[in-house]
């Protein structure tokens, strides 16, 4: 299972005035996009549930505790597809603002590999319904 964390404190990301810096890098722009694009399914973490624990590896679960314990982000959530989440850190001042936690699943897909397959999707659901018109124009076809 591939794992990784994103905490460094080498490089603080100020949070807002008054607001501790936040030691996660920050999701924007087409990074921002891809990711929500990828991981459609937004699940909030309320007091970290059961089920986090046991479907979750070990330095994941350090990693949200250690932001949920040093009160960083207004909510932390987890955006997820079929074996692929990603625990993201939310700030609601004004403008909403969004930080990598961690990553884990199924795969190690950089950027680049996520856009590539996002793309392939794209090109399917196209793909499909312009076969399936087709074949039934080919059966209506044949059948006269």
């Amino acid at each position: 299972m591939f794992i990784e964390t994103y905490y460094d404190e080498r490089h603080l990301i100020p949070a807002g005035l008054g607001a501790p810096a936040i030691p996660y890098p920050e999701l924007t722009g087409e990074e921002l996009t891809v990711w929500q694009t990828y991981l459609p399914v937004a699940t909030e973490l309320v007091d970290m549930p059961a089920w986090f624990y046991d479907i979750t590896p070990q330095p994941v679960v350090e990693q949200v505790q250690k932001a949920q314990s040093q009160r960083l982000f207004d909510r932390i959530e987890i955006w997820s597809r079929s074996g692929d989440p990603m625990a993201v850190g939310v700030l609601d001042g004004g403008q909403i603002r969004y930080f990598s936690i961690a990553r884990w699943g199924d795969a190690e897909l950089t950027l680049e590999q996520v856009k590539k397959r996002l793309r392939v999707e794209d090109c399917l659901l196209t793909l499909i319904p312009v076969t399936m018109i087709l074949l039934f124009l080919v059966l209506t076809l044949t059948l006269i």
